[in-house]
């Protein structure tokens, strides 16, 4: 199964984003944005299938912005 694609609106919010997931617990990869992702960001976060909710949950708590997600 793909992992799960979370996009931000800018690239500092994707930093701040890869912190709070990593001190909630959350493993998730930087990558570059996919081509097929409207975004002002070129960079976005891969995280497992299994980690999605938790992965929100940990972004609302530390509010961050969420973009959107690409399944």
């Amino acid at each position: 199964m793909p992992d799960v694609i979370l996009f931000f609106g800018s690239n500092a919010d994707t930093m701040i984003a890869t912190k709070a997931l990593k001190d909630g617990g959350v493993v998730a990869k930087m990558i570059p944005k996919p081509a097929h992702v409207i975004a002002t960001a070129n960079l976005a976060l891969s995280v497992e299938p299994g980690a999605e909710a938790a992965a929100i949950a940990v972004l609302g708590k530390a509010k961050v912005a969420l973009g959107g997600v690409v399944k």
